[in-house]
């Protein structure tokens, strides 16, 4: 009896299996089964479904670029189907043929206005072509529609972001991060806005709150840190730099801001240490010469300041020699080396003779450079002739004019 029933089964068996239907092969993951079964229905008779449930067949079979020719077909058949546009549009971005993708979405919401979820998918089309001012006004139609939405409202205020409107991306973030705090994406994006608007107490806010939810998270410790040394804020950088670094791998970029960071809190020992750990990994950065050169000149170590700010100038682009040129004017005067000083402060005015405060110095170095009051004379004429009424230390130049004036009228005497 049992060996008839086996019998049985194996008789009814293909059948059964050659009874299944396409979906249920798809459904039970027999994708080449499923494909022969589409193959042959195609031969008798060629319809817009078969060739869609191929493109999803060979969709999960990884392939989008079969995907997209069979869906090609099927749209040829039945051209104003949104539902073949969005599933094209979607294997189009997995090949990374974002224009195309664009084009497939736009025709498809044409096609079905009222499907906020394929907006949505239209606006990040826009977004990966980097028209943010169609992903905003795509967005912002989803957000009349529906402003509740967490996963659209990120995207809105990507989106605002992106086109300038920094107070509604802060809204539309802050109200994302408060619905779901565990986006980390979010957080970061947040504290680039606040950064973009240069409000300090809310970058460093934005990056606690985020690290509060990470704790001691690399990228959210670095993405504050650097805001922070953006914005010049230097005193609150360091502590999440200081963090950083505990928890991560040095790396020459985020030392060498450390290491300015801590000079302008004054901690100039410290700064050398770490600023001379850079030097020895990149031997030619010009902040990092430049930074050693004014931590030196902080400590009274003129010699090695000016080695350190002549080698930053060797390595610097035009746009930065003017301050270097003068701080080693400066020190060159500190250290009495006073005709160095004035080649150096003469450099640092070609570099940029908006600088005209660099005139005044120069005035006043060849006054200590006591040798040539004339030359003194002539410089406190030129800065208050070049400044004019931007001159800072107009009153103390006059007076200066005035006594040199009358010192070689009695000297010819």
């Amino acid at each position: 009896m049992i060996q008839k029933t086996i019998i049985l089964i194996l008789l009814i068996l293909p059948f059964q299996l050659f009874a299944q239907s396409i979906d249920e092969l798809i459904l039970n993951k027999k994708y080449d089964r499923a494909l022969d079964r589409i193959a042959d229905k195609i031969q008798e008779k060629p319809e817009a479904e078969l060739y869609f449930k191929q493109a999803i067949v060979y969709k999960e079979q990884s392939n989008p670029l079969q995907a997209c020719k069979s869906l090609e077909q099927a749209l040829f058949y039945d051209p104003q189907n949104s539902l073949y546009l969005a599933e094209l549009g979607e294997n189009y971005s997995s090949l990374g043929n974002t224009y195309q993708t664009v084009d497939c979405y736009s025709r498809a919401v044409d096609l079905s206005p009222n499907d906020l979820s394929l907006k949505a998918k239209l606006g990040r089309a826009y977004m990966s072509v980097d028209d943010f001012t169609k992903a905003y006004q795509t967005f912002d139609a989803i957000h009349k529609v529906d402003s509740s939405n967490v996963y659209f409202n990120k995207q809105f205020a990507f989106a605002a972001f992106r086109t300038a409107k920094v107070e509604q991306a802060i809204r539309l973030y802050e109200q994302v991060i408060s619905e779901n705090p565990g986006d980390i994406s979010s957080h970061l994006n947040l504290i680039a806005v606040y950064k973009r608007k240069k409000d300090v107490e809310k970058v460093n806010s934005a990056g606690e709150r985020a690290l509060s939810v990470f704790p001691k998270n690399q990228t959210i410790l670095l993405r504050q840190a650097d805001a922070l040394f953006e914005l010049k804020d230097y005193e609150k950088a360091r502590f999440p730099y200081e963090h950083f670094l505990s928890v991560s791998d040095s790396t020459f970029e985020v030392m060498k801001n450390y290491g300015i960071s801590l000079y302008f809190c004054k901690e100039e020992q410290k700064a050398i240490q770490i600023l001379e750990k850079c030097y020895a990994l990149v031997m030619n950065d010009e902040f990092v010469h430049f930074y050693l050169g004014l931590a030196y000149k902080n400590l009274a170590d003129y010699a090695r300041s000016a080695e350190y700010l002549v080698a930053a100038i060797a390595c610097a682009q035009p746009v930065y020699m003017t301050e270097m040129y003068h701080h080693l004017g400066q020190v060159y005067g500190n250290n009495r080396e006073f005709e160095k000083s004035i080649e150096a402060l003469k450099k640092a005015f070609e570099c940029n003779n908006e600088r005209v405060e660099i005139l005044f110095e120069i005035a006043t170095t060849y006054e200590e450079f006591d040798f040539n009051k004339t030359l003194a004379l002539n410089y406190y004429s030129i800065y208050l002739k070049t400044a004019g009424e931007k001159a800072k230390n107009a009153d103390y130049a006059l007076t200066r004019l005035r006594k040199i004036k009358e010192d070689l009228f009695f000297e010819k005497k």
